[in-house]
C-alpha cells in the first residue's frame, strides 16, 4: 500500500511495537509474546510469503505450541524425563539451525523450549494455559507479518545473511552436542539462581550459538558485542519518557524513533541477519520490561537488564571461544593425518621407482 525503499524497517520497527503496546494496554497476559514471534518472523521473511508457506508456517506453529508443550506438560512432574525431553528439543534446534540458519521451526523450538522451562520451572506458571497462550500468540503474530508486508512491500535488501559453509562440518555433530549441554546447564543454572532476566538472558546465549559457522562465530565474539551492548542503550530514552509518566502515545513514538535508529546502525555496522534478530528481539523485550517495571528506580532496573545482556554476551562469546578453539584443534590434527598419510605413501612409492632406473643407467654406462 504504501511504496518506500525503508518499508522493511518500518514494518519491523512498528508492528512489533504497535502490538506490544495494544497488548500492554489491553492487560493481555504475557504481551511479549506475540511481538517477539513477529519479530522472529519478520527477520526470517525478507519479503512477502505466499499463502501455502502462511499455512505450513501455520501447521508449525500449531506443532511447536500444542503438542511440544503439552508433552512438556506431561513430562513437567518427572524430572530426568523433562530434562531428557528439553534435551532432546534443544539438540533438534540446533541441528536444524547448524544446516539452514533461517528455519523457522529450529527458531520456535528454542524460543518455546527457554519460555516453557522458565514459566514453568522458575516463575511456577501452570503450565496447563501454555500451550493455548503460545499458540494464540504465534498465530496473531502470523496474522499480523502477512498483513504488514501488504501496508508496507517490499523486499529487505540491506540486512547480510548469515555465512554457511560449503563443507559438511556444519553439521558436526559434536559441536551440536556441546551446544546443547551448555545451553541445558544454562538453562538450569538461570533457574537455581532465580534472576529476573533469566528468559532475556537464555534467549540471547541461545541466539549466539545456534550460528553454524565458526569464522562468524569468532567475528560474533569481537565485533558484534560491541554492535549488541550499543544497541541497548537505544532503550534509555524510552525509559526515561515513561519514568518521566509522559502519555503512552509520546513512549510509543519514542521506541519507534529509537527503532529506527536501532535499524540504521545495525545497516551501518553490516550486520547479519542473526544478529540482526537479535537486536531487535532483545529491543522489544526491553521495551516491554520497562512499560511494565512499576517503581521509581527505572534507571537502577535498566542497568540491571544492561548488566545482564552484558554477562550473557560474555557467557556466550566463552561458548563460541571453546568451540573455535576445538574446531581448530580438530582440523589442525587432521592436517596432520592427511599429511603422514601423503608421506607415507610417497616413501612406499619410492622404492618401486627405483628399479626402473636401474637398466636406463646400465645402458648410458655400456655406451
Amino acid at each position: 500500500m504504501f511504496h518506500s525503499p525503508a518499508n522493511p524497517i518500518i514494518r519491523l520497527v512498528f508492528g512489533p511495537l504497535a502490538l506490544l503496546f495494544y497488548l500492554w494496554s489491553q492487560a493481555a497476559p504475557l504481551a511479549i509474546l506475540a511481538p517477539m514471534f513477529m519479530v522472529i518472523f519478520l527477520t526470517l521473511m525478507p519479503s512477502r510469503p505466499p499463502l501455502s508457506l502462511m499455512l505450513k508456517l501455520l501447521l508449525i506453529v500449531l506443532f511447536v505450541s500444542l503438542g511440544l508443550v503439552f508433552i512438556g506438560g506431561l513430562l513437567l512432574d518427572s524430572p530426568s524425563g523433562y530434562l531428557l525431553f528439553c534435551w532432546s528439543l534443544l539438540f533438534w534446534s540446533f541441528y536444524r539451525s547448524h544446516n539452514d540458519g533461517k528455519d523457522l521451526l529450529a527458531t520456535l523450538m528454542l524460543i518455546v523450549v527457554i519460555i516453557m522451562t522458565i514459566m514453568s520451572k522458575q516463575m511456577q506458571a501452570p503450565i496447563e494455559v501454555l500451550p493455548w497462550l503460545l499458540m494464540k500468540s504465534a498465530v496473531l503474530a502470523l496474522i499480523l507479518t502477512y498483513l504488514s508486508f501488504l501496508l508496507f512491500p517490499g523486499d529487505e535488501q540491506d540486512i547480510l545473511p548469515d555465512e554457511t559453509q560449503a563443507d559438511g562440518s556444519s553439521a558436526h555433530m559434536g559441536t551440536i552436542l556441546f551446544k546443547t549441554t551448555a545451553m541445558t546447564i544454562v538453562l538450569a543454572a538461570l533457574i537455581g539462581i532465580g534472576s529476573s532476566q533469566s528468559m532475556l538472558i537464555a534467549i540471547t546465549i541461545g541466539s549466539m550459538i545456534k550460528l553454524a559457522d565458526p569464522k562468524e562465530h569468532k567475528s560474533f565474539k569481537q565485533n558484534r558485542l560491541i554492535t549488541t551492548a550499543i544497541g541497548i542503550l537505544f532503550t534509555f530514552p524510552v525509559m526515561l519518557t515513561f519514568a518521566f509518566g509522559l502519555p503512552t502515545w509520546v513512549v510509543l513514538g519514542m521506541a519507534i524513533f529509537c527503532g529506527l535508529q536501532l535499524a540504521g546502525f545495525a545497516i551501518r555496522r553490516a550486520t547479519p541477519l542473526a544478529i540482526y534478530q537479535l537486536l531487535f528481539t532483545n529491543f522489544v523485550v526491553l521495551v516491554y520490561q520497562i512499560i511494565t517495571h512499576i517503581g521509581s528506580d527505572a534507571l537502577y532496573a535498566q542497568l540491571v537488564r544492561l548488566i545482564s545482556i552484558s554477562i550473557a554476551i560474555i557467557i556466550g562469546g566463552l561458548l563460541l571461544s571453546m568451540l573455535h578453539h576445538e574446531t581448530g584443534s580438530t582440523d589442525e590434527t587432521e592436517l596432520t593425518d592427511e599429511t603422514g598419510a601423503d608421506d607415507e605413501k610417497r616413501s612406499e612409492e619410492a622404492p618401486s621407482n627405483a628399479p626402473a632406473k636401474e637398466p636406463k643407467a646400465a645402458a648410458q654406462a655400456g655406451n
